[in-house]
């Protein structure tokens, strides 16, 4: 029972721009939610493709899995405004120190 509690404590640590209730916190309007949602998608199914690439080696796919990872963060916070970012940035700052 302690190990499933240490669990659920370790997983809310994290602060995901695609979740809700994320993006109500900072404030995103209905398009950039629209827009983190199909940033999310299409991230989750390029790593899926790489993933299944059997031609890969696994340093090999987790380096583009890196690359999409960090290009989707780029791509999600050029779809905040600075306000917003900001507000984004304490969020996972305060989740970090939880």
């Amino acid at each position: 029972m302690l190990s499933m509690t240490m669990v659920s404590a370790q997983q809310k640590k994290a602060v995901f721009l695609h979740k809700q209730e994320t993006m109500d916190a900072i404030g995103l309007d209905q398009e950039q939610q629209t827009k983190i949602t199909a940033l999310t998608k299409k991230s989750f199914a390029d790593i899926g493709k790489i993933r299944k690439d059997t031609g890969l080696s696994e340093t090999e796919k987790k380096s583009k899995v890196s690359k999409v990872y960090r290009q989707r963060q780029k791509d999600y916070e050029a779809t905040l405004t600075a306000e917003q970012l900001k507000k984004y940035n304490e969020l996972k700052e305060a989740a970090k120190n939880q």
